[in-house]
């Protein structure tokens, strides 16, 4: 028999429920809120069993964890320790949601236990199993003259890490390596939706990547307009959308042949075409197949460990005022720091 089991099911957990409650035979969904399991019996009824917590949940099913893929859907801060009930019950199939961990030294170890143990463990950033990098890439080559150079995010209230750790991956992934350093301000508030004690970064961030490539995020907390991103390529642009959605615009050719240094600089005056289509809540799918098949992981260990550290080193950078390379030795004051955000 196959099995699903989730932990959390908040906004993201739900859409989760559902798609692994038409896959696995038996569906397990792990939240301490009695909300939760009347929003079971409403919208997928006889379909899911609900535990209140971890531990009841692996004691009623010890006998069958090596059919369990898991699902960790709660807040960062409770990651490592929802892991380590899954692996200490013997659970292979992990998959855990963005970021890994509040903590670079949680993170690690997460990662370090999944390769000494044997568990397939990714982390559910979608762009990575759908390709996106790689299409980006291809396109810009083909029609823009050339790889992007920068991406640029910018928004209101979206969280340097909550919203922001998507495109430090992404651009990790296009940029094919990881960043040299990080630099910037930014500060936080109380006004995470997902819990009023979880922190909120504004500010302003660039990281610095070989090349002279670049990642530049800022966020406000006092604007309520959704974010939107833009990456640059030689002869033109593709806008990156909080769904998934890209699409490309480009320069008109003409004006390049006429004078094509790079200083002569021109707008995007073609209509916008889509390159990629926006994600689909499905697409859970698709990171779940890979995990449970026997291939090597596409998203390995070490790029795992690299996005959070990229991350979290912008908030050092933020708090500090001060660059921050990478990569970040184990005996840095922050390594250890919890910074308690989602």
């Amino acid at each position: 028999m196959t099995i699903g089991i989730l932990i959390g099911a908040g906004s993201v957990g739900k859409h989760h429920a559902k798609v692994m409650a038409n896959r696995y035979e038996k569906t397990v969904v792990v939240d301490p809120s009695e909300t939760v399991q009347t929003w079971l019996e409403d919208q997928l009824p006889g379909k899911c069993l609900y535990f209140h917590s971890i531990f009841d949940a692996l004691t009623s099913l010890r006998d069958e964890v090596a059919d369990m893929t898991a699902v960790i859907s709660h807040l960062a801060p409770d990651h490592h320790q929802a892991f380590t009930f899954l692996a200490d019950a013997g659970i292979k199939r992990i998959v855990c949601e963005k970021p890994i961990s509040d903590s670079l030294y949680l993170g690690k170890a997460m990662v370090d236990r999944a390769e000494q143990d044997g568990i397939r463990l990714t982390v559910g950033f979608q762009r990575r199993f759908l390709h996106t990098a790689n299409t980006i890439n291809s396109v810009a080559t083909t029609e823009l003259g050339g790889n992007p150079s920068a991406l640029v995010i910018h928004g209101g209230a979206k969280c340097l890490v909550t919203y922001g750790s998507h495109f430090v991956d992404l651009a990790i992934e296009i940029f094919g390596s990881s960043p040299k350093r990080v630099a910037g301000f930014g500060g936080t508030q109380r006004i995470n939706p997902r819990g009023r004690d979880l922190d909120y970064w504004e500010g302003s961030l660039t990281w610095e990547f070989s090349d002279n490539r670049y990642l530049s995020m800022t966020f406000t907390n006092q604007s309520s307009v959704q974010a939107e991103g833009v990456l640059y390529a030689p002869q033109g642009v593709m806008h990156v959308y909080p769904d998934g959605r890209v699409t490309m615009s480009k320069r008109d050719i003409s004006e390049i042949e006429k004078d094509s240094r790079v200083t002569r600089v021109g707008v995007c005056k073609d209509v916008p075409v889509e390159v990629i289509p926006s994600f689909s809540p499905s697409e859970l799918h698709v990171i779940l197949n890979e995990v449970e098949g026997n291939g090597k992981l596409s998203y390995s260990g070490e790029q795992i460990t690299s996005s959070l550290e990229a991350s979290l080193g912008g908030l050092i950078a933020a708090e500090t005022g001060q660059a921050m390379h990478f990569p970040i030795p184990e005996s840095h004051s922050q390594y250890q720091k919890l910074w308690n955000v989602t």
